[in-house]
């Protein structure tokens, strides 16, 4: 199965960084992160985690089951409730403090 953007439902990129595979949207600028790549990409580990949604209208790229929102570290993700990883929006990546992925989906002319 191709993976795909849950906000856009384009097909994803697959983009090596650091060693981690991200899958990312190149429309939205949107990043699937699997189980435990968010920690390997230098994120600050959780210090508060939240359900806010249980679900949400958008689904989790690897099994199709709906996402729902949680609050990370004052930050709203998406997570897929089966545990297959994240969906990161591009404002949420630089909350998220991961300088890595902020580098890599700042958009052009945005700064840093």
């Amino acid at each position: 199965m191709l993976p795909v953007c849950p906000k856009c439902d384009v097909a994803l990129l697959i983009v090596q960084l650091d060693g981690v595979e991200v899958d990312v949207c190149h429309e939205c600028r949107g990043a699937w992160l699997d189980a435990g790549e968010l920690a390997q990409l230098g994120a600050q580990p959780a210090t508060q985690s939240q359900v806010v949604a249980e679900t949400t209208r958008y689904l989790c790229p690897r099994c199709d089951q709906p996402l729902r929102q949680i609050r990370r570290n004052s930050v709203k993700l998406e997570e897929c409730t089966g545990g297959h990883g994240l969906w990161l929006d591009a404002g949420e990546l630089a909350q998220l403090q991961a300088p890595v992925l902020k580098r890599m989906f700042t958009k052009p002319n945005q700064g840093d």
